[in-house]
Parts: C-alpha cells; structure tokens; sequence
C-alpha cells in the first residue's frame, strides 16, 4: 500500500505544480501592464465632415428628450482635428465696455449639427449693448466666406438670435462641410482691439430619406422637436424652441426644456436668460 499512498502524494504535488504555474501566467506586475507591448490604443472618433449623423443618440418617441439623452448627442460631433478650436466663452482683449460673459449656445465640443442651408445662431449677452457686432463664417481651412457687420442693440441682458437667413447675399451651407463661424463684438470704435470674441464649428448634413418625409409630414413642430433631438441636430433644435418659447412665454413645459438642454451642455448658469429681441442694422462700408 505504501507505493498508492505516494503515488497519491505525486500527483497532489503535480497538481499543485500546474495551478502555480497558471495563476501565475495570469497575474501580471503592473509595470508590464504599462509597458509599450500591452498598451491599449483606442480608435480615433470618426472625422468630419459627414453627410449624416456619426453616432445615433438614444432613440425618442415623441417625448420631451432627458438632458443626459440631448447632452449625449450634442457633443457626439466633434471639429477637425486640424481646425481652429471654438471657444464659447468671450475672449480677446477687452475694454471696460465689453460684455466679456458673451457666450455662444453652443455644445462643449463646440460642434453643432443643421440641415439648413442657412442657420440662425443664438449668443447670450449679459447686459444691454448697443454696437457694432460682426458675424464671419469661414471654411474648414479659415478662409472667409462671409463677413458682415450690424449694429445691434437690446434693451437688456439675454439670448440673441443671428440668422443667415436674413441677409439676402449671405453664402448657403453645403451638405457634408464643416464650417467655422465668429461672433465679435466692437466695443470701442476708436480701438480696434477692444472686442470681445466667440466662435464654434457647424456642419450642415443631410437626414435620412424616412427621417426627411417624417420631418415633411409632421405638422406639430413639438413633435419636430423630437426629430431634431433624435437626430442630433442642434441649431434646429435650439431654434424651434426658441421659436415656440417666445409664442407661449407662460408655456413652464418649454422653459424647462429649454433649461435642461442647456444643462445637458453644461450652459446651466445662463439656461434662466429671457430671449432677447435685438435690433440689427446692416453697416454699409462707405
């Protein structure tokens, strides 16, 4: 018997040998981890420009979207790897005279999706201003395109639109190119430099065929809305709100959606700012 037992006794060290060796290939110091051979790389996001959406947002049936929903998709697009970065917070040299807290509504990546040829924007001014604004829009290598100045003038503190639309001369988007816009304000006649400056990317795209002929034939622009949520179309969005607040001002539904797709770009701070009515007059060069 005494040959079983340390038959017995081999194989339990045998067995012993294997699971060391195992468990063994399994745990890796750290320091190897970290190592050029085991580094993971993760795949570049996809580049613009594109003809329709990168990435689909979470699916919307007719209802008011989350702000986590809207804030997912806003900032799924992002600008050029070679572009100018956009900069939603007013920069430049500034005199004391610039609204300095000018801020663009716009995504975190600076990126917003439309399918219009010919967009309106929206700014956030904090106080009353009455100068010489200029809006420029350029390619995606900064060549300008259009450049135009107004004098602008509000009664008071809040959001203002700025439309393409309502100039006859201004450029139309192409489909499936990016864009670079700037907003300035001209504080000072005397002193060229004394402005204050925000900029962003736009990418005009074109909807899919059964998006487009839903969109056509839908006639409640609440039901719309949806659509521009789910296909993460920004400046539609923003601008058929917009459109819908200042038609039902006591409408509380609207206000908390426009405060929550703020939010959801982490434009919280001016998501309580009354839309603005400006005056915009063109500035003819003599």
């Amino acid at each position: 018997m005494a040959w079983k037992s340390a038959l017995n006794t081999l194989t339990i060290s045998l067995i012993l040998s294997l699971e060391a060796v195992v468990v063994g290939s399994l745990l890796i110091p750290a320091k190897a981890l970290n190592s050029p051979a085991n580094s993971v790389h993760r795949p570049n996001p996809p580049q613009l420009p594109l003809n329709r959406q990168a990435v689909q947002p979470p699916g919307l049936t007719g209802s008011r979207p989350s702000s986590q929903q809207s804030g997912a998709a806003w900032n799924n697009f992002q600008p050029p790897e070679e572009g100018v970065p956009g900069r939603r917070e007013g920069g430049g040299t500034r005199g004391l005279e610039c609204p300095s807290a000018t801020t663009a509504l716009i995504p975190q990546s600076t990126m917003g999706q439309t399918i219009s040829a010919k967009p309106t924007f929206f700014y956030y001014l904090p106080a009353a201003i009455d100068k010489t604004v200029q809006f420029e829009l350029a390619d995606e290598r900064d060549k300008t395109l259009y450049k135009k100045s107004f004098r602008m003038v509000t009664s008071r503190a809040g959001v203002v639109s700025v439309s393409l639309g309502s100039d006859g001369n201004s450029p139309a988007l192409e489909v499936g190119k990016n864009y670079q816009w700037y907003f300035t304000i001209k504080c000072n006649a005397k002193n060229y430099r004394d402005e204050v400056l925000v900029s962003g990317w736009i990418n005009r795209t074109a909807l899919p065929p059964t998006v487009k002929t839903e969109l056509d034939r839908s006639p409640d622009r609440r039901v719309k809305l949806s659509i521009f949520a789910q296909q993460g179309l920004w400046y539609e969005y923003l601008a058929t709100l917009a459109q819908l607040r200042v038609e039902s001002p006591s409408d509380t539904g609207l206000a908390s959606e426009w405060s929550e797709v703020l939010s959801s770009v982490e434009l919280g701070k001016i998501s309580q700012a009354p839309l603005v009515k400006s005056e915009l007059t063109p500035i003819t060069k003599k």
